[in-house]
């Protein structure tokens, strides 16, 4: 009996040592895990801002050689030198111009150009309802607080320059000039002919009239045709992708051309003595540079001979054939431009 009892007291003993040696051996080893599976602080990682996203609306073609082929030009180079994301939509009806303004709002784009002075109202509309993004009118004239700026390339000046030039090298002392669409930056361009003519010589005729389009070929063409006709020997237009009529006018009837917005000369080299540049290029990735830089304000951007954002393209194969007083005396006017010494006068 007592044998007995001894024996279970010791079971019992042995029972309990080895209970307690195995809840002392799990405390040990859930102390590391419970270490290991406490949350750590998430260290903050700086992350990349998004890239600006641009849009770009045009009235017409990329493919016009003149107004909106320099936008998009000026675009691909903003792309390329800032490293943003861009985005175009081109021929863009008046019609559609609201949506399409709206479309490239929803989707992200901080910064919306309106390729024409015709894009202000659905610009203003749209603008009202996106306050954050900020929208520019390529040729426009009035800045619309807190979000809308107008980039205006002195057209005057290019108009200048490019009477200035027809009134050097015509030889019958008449000359044409074809407007488009009757809107200020194309009535300006026409008046800046006027005035350049009458600078150089008050004696030549300068023979105007607007289209009233800016993609009907066909009709710039009769219109240059018929200028022709009553004796002019040198055309220009600024007209966008009409104005490639003008200079097929000016081939089939052995005139010369002044290009307008864009170096003509490769449509026609033996036609077109020099174009005169408005650069919409350098100001598309002026005033996208302005965004990045946080240097936006909603004005009216002026830029001119002055900023190097209008000149006269090359001569090209006419180098040899214009008479050097006449390149010398386009080098002062245009220096004159930029230095304030003649002022063209816009009503």
């Amino acid at each position: 009996m007592r044998k007995s009892l001894f024996v279970s007291i010791v079971f019992v003993l042995l029972i309990s040592l080895v209970v307690a040696g195995c809840s002392s051996g799990t405390t040990e080893n859930q102390s590391p895990n419970s270490e290991d599976t406490e949350e750590k602080p998430i260290e903050n990682v700086e992350q990349p801002e998004p890239k600006l996203k641009v849009g770009l609306l045009l009235s017409g073609p990329i493919s016009d050689m003149g107004y909106n082929a320099s936008a998009y030009e000026g675009l691909m180079e903003a792309q390329k030198k800032f490293d943003i994301e861009v985005n175009y939509h081109e021929n863009v009806a008046q019609s559609d111009m609201e949506s399409i303004l709206r479309n490239y709002a929803v989707n992200g784009y901080g910064l919306i150009f309106g390729h024409g002075y015709q894009f202000t109202d659905a610009i203003v509309k749209v603008a009202a309802e996106f306050p954050d993004i900020k929208f520019v009118i390529n040729s426009g004239r009035d800045a619309f607080p807190p979000n809308v700026a107008s980039s205006a390339t002195s057209s005057s000046q290019q108009g200048f320059l490019m009477g200035a030039t027809a009134a050097l090298i015509t030889e019958s002392k008449i000359v044409g000039a074809i407007g488009g669409q009757e809107i200020p930056s194309i009535k300006e361009t026409i008046e800046g002919m006027k005035q350049g003519v009458a600078y150089v010589d008050p004696d030549v005729k300068i023979l105007t009239t607007f289209t009233g389009s800016f993609d009907d070929v066909a009709k710039a063409k009769e219109t240059a045709l018929a200028m022709i006709d009553q004796g002019a020997d040198v055309i220009m237009a600024s007209a966008n992708q009409a104005g490639l009529g003008t200079i097929e006018a000016c081939v089939e009837k052995g005139v010369l051309a002044i290009g307008c917005n864009e170096d003509q000369n490769p449509i026609a080299p033996d036609t077109v003595v020099t174009s005169g540049i408005k650069s919409v290029k350098d100001s598309v990735v002026f005033m996208v540079e302005k965004v990045l830089n946080n240097e936006f304000e909603p004005i009216v951007y002026k830029l001119g001979v002055k900023e190097g954002v209008v000149y006269l393209a090359p001569w090209h194969g006419f180098e040899e054939k214009i008479p050097q007083e006449i390149k010398d005396e386009i080098a002062q006017i245009t220096q004159d431009l930029a230095d304030g010494k003649i002022e063209v006068k816009i009503n």
